[in-house]
């Protein structure tokens, strides 16, 4: 899969400002964290080390207004955007330097960087308002942070213990 549809619009991978290729994973809802999300993916782009400096970039298109907002953690970059169908979406990466943008999210690769993968978490879910202090609207708010974070697997196997 090199595209993927968001309610926010379709994903865009950028390098350096150009649309690149990317291979986008379905993950399933976690009970415990994310029990409510109504999509989860990982993206991965495969992009070897050069000696230069570069940006690669998870971005978003959309005509209509939004409100976003930053939500990183101890080693989780995460920015997500509230619409005003009251729908959610965040966008995670695992680095200690991001970049927050106004529709999405940026690796800042050094010149002496030897990883040639990167990825992002994506995640959305529904009946979410921007600013909402409600505490059963913050416990399902935060369930896109969860979903977004890349270093969680997209699948979880269930124990035949867990079963019994």
């Amino acid at each position: 899969m090199d595209t993927l549809s968001t309610p926010f619009g379709e994903i865009t991978v950028l390098i350096d400002g150009k649309p690149v290729p990317f291979s986008a994973q379905e993950g399933r809802k976690l009970d415990v964290l994310c029990p409510h999300v109504s999509e989860r993916y990982r993206i991965s782009v495969r992009f070897p080390p050069d000696m230069e400096e570069h940006t690669i970039a998870c971005v978003f298109s959309s005509d209509f207004s939004y409100e976003r907002t930053p939500e990183s953690g101890e080693r989780l970059e995460c920015q997500s955007f509230y619409n005003e169908s009251n729908q959610k979406l965040s966008i995670g990466l695992e680095c200690e330097e991001a970049v927050c943008l106004e529709n999405g999210l940026s690796y800042k690769i050094p010149r002496d960087s030897k990883r040639d993968q990167y990825v992002f978490g994506i995640c959305w879910i529904d009946d979410v308002r921007w600013n909402d202090q409600n505490e059963e609207s913050q416990k399902r708010d935060i369930q896109t942070w969860f979903g977004a974070d890349p270093s969680l697997p997209l699948y979880i196997p269930v124990c035949s213990a867990d079963r019994q």
